[in-house]
């Protein structure tokens, strides 16, 4: 085989490598995504405390509005612990089936209902969204955004000490930004 056909070949398979992977990165965008927010969600339930009556049982991570990420949550954290409580997760696919639980997430394509599912929450559930902005927002406590392509969090101390949650400084220091 000559050397300019092998370079040809070479080229080829590159060309076809980098082609197929261009194909398939919005899939490994999102199972990066959903691996990153399932970690940060973690961090989260170690990170905060929460209200004495809350320590007690399971700690509930309620989901709603991505399956991807609860399924997510299931394959890498079952069985985690913060504290002495193990960590559950829950699946809400409509605000009428949320329940109580220590945290929530509320997925991007649900946050025009977030006034909704407040009403149904108990004050000591720490709710975590994606909004474009913290800022614009009075109920959300901690809130994922994209900045240079990449995942951050902000957080809003007031709105949790308000709730009696308490955030410990590592998330603090870790914050996108704080209002």
């Amino acid at each position: 085989m000559s050397s300019r056909l092998k370079i040809s070949l070479l080229l080829g398979f590159i060309i076809l490598l980098s082609s197929s992977s261009i194909v398939s990165q919005p899939d490994v965008n999102k199972e990066s995504r959903m691996k990153l927010q399932g970690i940060y969600l973690y961090s989260f339930a170690k990170n905060v405390y929460w209200p004495s009556a809350y320590s007690t049982g399971d700690f509930i991570i309620g989901i709603y509005g991505s399956k991807d990420l609860f399924d997510q949550l299931n394959t890498n954290f079952k069985g985690k612990m913060t504290g002495s409580q193990k960590i559950v997760f829950d699946f809400y696919e409509s605000t009428s089936d949320i329940s109580d639980c220590h945290m929530l997430f509320i997925a991007k394509q649900e946050t025009s209902t977030i006034s909704k599912v407040k009403k149904v929450l108990d004050e000591k559930t720490l709710l975590v969204t994606e909004l474009k902005d913290i800022s614009n927002s009075s109920s959300s406590m901690i809130n994922f955004v994209y900045v240079q392509s990449r995942l951050k969090f902000q957080l809003n101390k007031s709105e949790a000490e308000k709730n009696n949650f308490k955030i410990g400084q590592t998330l603090t220091k870790l914050a996108y930004s704080t209002i």
